[in-house]
């Protein structure tokens, strides 16, 4: 666990915490490493979720199939992300989704409803911010849930596209930037195949608005892509 120790510093779950109290934490409430080769599923769909994970290295997905059979990712999780917390504290339900590794990883499973109901007196003080920060997680997942509603929202292909693309533009400050996992992904990201994606990509960058390239991503014309979100 010691090794790990300067990467959970750095959790939103753990913020504010100093190394020996996060050891203290998982030391009294059972917190343990696992593995996973890319492909394996962590949570099968209606399963209950005892723990929820924090990402140490590697990259998982919560995935689902329509009822088309579109395979349809919920969400994606990278080093240093938390999932499976509101399934954890909650009471008796089951996951609605399986949670798959999308490569190698390595999680570190966390009781999060032991955390919350039980107290542990020789690191109550850290316990109490655990708290806290896990909190503002749930409350950062709240609003994400609703952005990609909006994104989901869209009458076309092209405006959800061009939304997903302008929001990855705001949250990292740059007109290029990389985006994980497969062209596969996206596509089920945004609930599509992926060659309809790759379509709408090559005519996106015909017509000059950008650049795609291996998950590489550089935005031309950010004023005509606000354009087409707006559809």
């Amino acid at each position: 666990m010691e090794k790990y120790l300067p990467l959970l510093e750095r959790t939103a779950l753990f913020e504010g915490l100093a190394r020996s109290e996060i050891a203290a934490l998982c030391r009294a409430f059972g917190c343990h490493t696992a593995y996973y080769r890319k492909g394996s599923v962590i949570l099968k769909r209606g399963e209950p979720a005892e723990r929820a994970g924090i990402v140490l290295s590697g990259c998982v997905r919560a995935e689902r199939n329509g009822a088309d059979g579109t395979l349809r990712v919920v969400a994606r999780q990278e080093a240093l992300a938390l999932f499976g917390d509101v399934l954890s504290v909650s009471r008796g339900c089951e996951s609605p989704v399986d949670v798959v590794a999308a490569e190698d990883t390595e999680v570190l499973f966390v009781p999060l409803a032991a955390l919350m109901r039980q107290d542990a007196p020789e690191c109550r003080d850290a316990q109490a911010r655990v708290r806290m920060n896990l909190l503002g997680e749930l409350s950062d997942k709240y609003w994400a849930l609703n952005r990609r509603l909006e994104l989901l929202r869209a009458p076309t292909l092209r405006a959800r596209l061009a939304r997903l693309l302008l929001s990855e533009r705001e949250e990292r400050g740059s007109d290029s930037f990389t985006l994980s996992g497969t062209r596969e992904m996206l596509a089920a990201e945004l609930g599509v195949n992926r060659s309809a994606l790759s379509r709408e990509l090559g005519r996106l960058g015909r017509e000059g608005l950008l650049t795609a390239r291996r998950g590489r991503f550089t935005l031309h014309d950010v004023a005509a892509l606000e354009r087409l979100a707006g559809e």
